[in-house]
Formats: structure tokens, sequence, C-alpha cells
């Protein structure tokens, strides 16, 4: 009985381990993402693993990511998250969790504004990957105690929740 508890917590411990170290990163920005910009309107597409991209636009006070295989971005029917921008609006990479070789959530540092007083925030913004879908699951203020593992931890929980049933 000892052994086998003794086995159950080794396995346990590597599982989560193994949870955690699923995570890569990619730029959303540079040189590997195809740039489409035109006069009004930034739009760039970045490179994810296993064949997912980022797209990125940016209209000057709204800006927008879609998140989705790099075959079906084109069909995608709308962003995946959209809000005013402000500052810089998107950081300079994505964190990919991945479960089994496929991403399952992805972090990536936003600036909007909010409220009438136009106040800027800067946050990391989770989102969950389930399939050719994507979704905005949370954010956590970059400002806050231990901002990274926070979002890191929600976006675990993305990864393993996915998207919430339509």
């Amino acid at each position: 009985m000892r052994r086998e508890l003794a086995v159950a917590i080794v396995l346990g411990i590597s599982g989560v381990h193994g949870a955690l170290a699923q995570t890569k990163f990619t730029p959303a920005t540079g040189p590997a993402c195809k740039d489409e910009s035109t006069d009004e309107l930034g739009l760039w597409t970045c490179p994810g693993p296993a064949g997912y991209v980022v797209r990125f636009a940016d209209e000057g006070n709204i800006v927008s990511v879609t998140i989705a295989p790099r075959r079906g971005v084109e069909k995608v029917s709308g962003p995946t998250a959209q809000w005013r921008g402000a500052g810089k609006s998107f950081g300079e990479k994505v964190q990919w969790i991945m479960r089994a070789g496929v991403p399952r959530a992805a972090v990536i540092r936003t600036w909007r504004r909010v409220d009438e007083d136009e106040k800027e925030l800067q946050e990391l913004s989770v989102f969950a990957i389930s399939g050719a879908n994507a979704c905005l699951v949370g954010s956590v203020d970059v400002h806050a105690d231990k901002a990274n593992d926070a979002a890191l931890a929600r976006a675990q929980q993305a990864a393993n929740a996915g998207c919430p049933q339509k």
C-alpha cells in the first residue's frame, strides 16, 4: 500500500510538472510575422506552434486578436477578442500552453482604455483554445502581486477547461 501511494505521488508530481513545462513563446511582432497593414489598419499575423497563428489588428481606437489554426484564420467569423486599445496595444510575445503538442491556451500582454476617464490598463490577457475556436477567459493586471504566476495559473486552468459551450 505504501509503495502504491508513493508511486501515485511521484506520478502526480511529474504530471503537474509536465503540464507546467509545456509552454512555448513565440514573437508577436517582427520578421517572422506577415505584415498586411494598410494606411488605415495595422494588420499582422504571427506564427505559433503546431500550425496555429495569432492575427493582430490595430485600427487606432479599436484593436483585436484572433487565434486560430493557420488554415482557418481567414474563415473565422470575428476576432477572438476586441477592445479599445491604448499604449502599445500588444506585447512582444505570446506564451502558449500546450497539451499533447497542441496549443490549448495563450497569454498576451495587452493595453486597453477603460472607463470614461480614459484610464490606461496594462494586462496579461488569457485565452482558451478549443481546436479552431478560441476565447478570452480572463486577464490579470500586470501591477498585481505575482501577475505572471497568476496569469500562468489561469492559463493552465483554461487549457484544461477550454472555451465555454455556446
